[in-house]
């Protein structure tokens, strides 16, 4: 199954976005671990990939909300001491 690549925008509270931020990394996880194991399971290496971009995003926003910046080399760097 083939996805448009549009972007979208939505509009969440801070609460919402922190409940889909953990429930996008559970479903994740249990996609690249569980189901792997499951006999018969068909792998979809695009979706994963899809996941994996879309829950980068939205941990990504959460960071900011935080007043972290977004990962940069597998760092969290904290705004205030940006300068930002």
């Amino acid at each position: 199954m083939r996805f448009s690549m549009k972007k979208i925008s939505v509009q969440l509270t801070f609460e919402e976005l922190q409940t889909l931020v953990t429930m996008a990394d559970n479903q994740l996880f249990r996609i690249k671990y569980i189901d792997s194991k499951i006999p018969g399971n068909i792998r979809n290496p695009e979706t994963l990939r899809a996941a994996q971009a879309a829950t980068e995003i939205l941990q990504d926003a959460l960071r900011r909300e935080k007043g972290f910046k977004p990962r940069d080399n597998g760092l969290v760097l904290k705004a205030s001491s940006l300068g930002a």
